[in-house]
């Protein structure tokens, strides 16, 4: 059942104070003693959840607002569940110790970002035991031997279990049926729901393949951590998940946003922005009368680069975060699959940035221009009959 159109949550809103409670009321439960010791590792875990957090919140907000870019879209919920069981790297008792320490994790499924659309009765830090009367189950642990050949590691752990239960319930919301949250004190809140792209986009901040770039078809696509973790704003973050959002869309809606003059290389600027915002013909007017029109792409993954920029534009932030993002990978020199750019994608991407803000400065010179014409007319005095 969709809720009005909410994607944004603009500056220091009640999640983020809430998620900075959350991490403080749990580190006033510690010792001082331990705090002192292990004061290296407790930062670097906390920081990692924080960012963690910020993703997976972002990868939300992103489906919403490319809801209409995407050919197969499913009822999205406002709310983020996390525990121990969504490390995709297993840690050391110690280490484990001081993890669910500084963020307050444990086995149990717990909210750690909301939407403003969500219920006022639920609250960051409750566990969630049930979604539609489905349990909630722990992570899984996963042996793949042909991992060693690609260099990756051969144990990893997933959250498949939880996966399994939100787009259980994610279907039935699509199909009319209310999405049901139950407490771990037995309350169960009926959650309202937001239309997005289906798929789901992912990452991990204690990943055992932290470089590396995956999707399993247009159902998930896994982030590097590495590339998570250096992000630093929320049009990072947000740029991250519309990266891995872009091959969630059926190849007709990538073709849709590609084809251009029948160019099959060819992304048009403005396009996606237009199809993702309601009335912003403006913006495709001003796109059409450019001289050159698309941009040529070499790849799958150049293109979802451009698909990015525009979705961030089009929930009012910079189109230019993916690139400063990728640039200081490069200059940190990280390894990060797909995401990192080279230099012709950086070359296409920075013009791309170009076009876009002078799209936006059209767009507002006509707006300001609009606004004055209607000024004007209301101090006109009216003509006596």
């Amino acid at each position: 059942m969709g809720a009005s159109g909410r994607a944004t949550i603009p500056g220091m809103s009640r999640i983020a104070a809430g998620v900075f409670g959350f991490l403080c009321a749990s580190a006033l439960a510690q010792s001082p003693v331990a705090s002192d010791d292990k004061a290296f590792e407790r930062d670097l875990y906390k920081t990692r959840f924080e960012h963690e957090v910020a993703f997976r919140g972002a990868a939300i907000e992103v489906a919403w607002a490319a809801e209409k870019v995407c050919d197969t879209t499913i009822e999205i919920e406002p709310f983020v569940l996390l525990s121990v069981h969504s490390l995709r790297r297993s840690l050391s008792d110690s280490h484990m110790a001081i993890f669910r320490q500084v963020t307050g994790m444990d086995e149990k499924w717990r909210v750690v970002w909301l939407d403003e659309g969500a219920p006022e009765e639920m609250k960051l830090g409750q566990a969630v035991v049930a979604v539609n009367d489905r349990p909630l189950s722990g992570g899984n642990t996963k042996i793949e031997m042909s991992a060693w050949f690609a260099g990756r590691s051969i144990v990893t752990r997933d959250d498949r279990g939880l996966w399994d239960v939100m787009l259980a319930a994610r279907k039935d919301a699509t199909e009319g049926k209310p999405m049901v949250v139950t407490l771990e004190d037995g309350r169960k809140l009926t959650v309202d729901t937001q239309t997005g792209c289906a798929g789901s986009v992912t990452a991990s901040s204690f990943d055992a393949d932290p470089d590396i770039f995956w999707r399993q078809g247009n159902t998930r696509a896994k982030i590097p951590a590495n590339a998570m973790l250096e992000a630093r704003s929320r049009d990072e973050f947000r740029w991250l998940a519309a990266f891995g959002t872009y091959f969630q869309a059926s190849q007709r809606a990538i073709q849709r946003v590609k084809q251009a003059d029948n160019m099959s290389n060819g992304f048009v600027v403005g396009k996606v922005l237009m199809m993702a915002v309601p009335g912003a013909g403006m913006l495709l007017s001003a796109a059409e009368a450019q001289a050159e029109k698309a941009l040529t792409v070499d790849s799958i993954v150049g293109d979802a680069d451009l698909f990015a920029n525009e979705v961030v534009a089009a929930m009012g932030g910079d189109p230019g975060a993916g690139l400063r993002l990728s640039e200081r990978m490069l200059a940190l020199q990280m390894k990060v699959d797909a995401v990192m750019m080279d230099d012709f994608r950086r070359s296409n991407t920075a013009e791309h940035v170009r076009r876009l803000k002078a799209l936006r400065a059209v767009q507002a010179e006509r707006d300001r221009a609009e606004a004055l014409a209607q000024e004007e007319a209301q101090k006109a005095p009216l003509k006596p009959r």
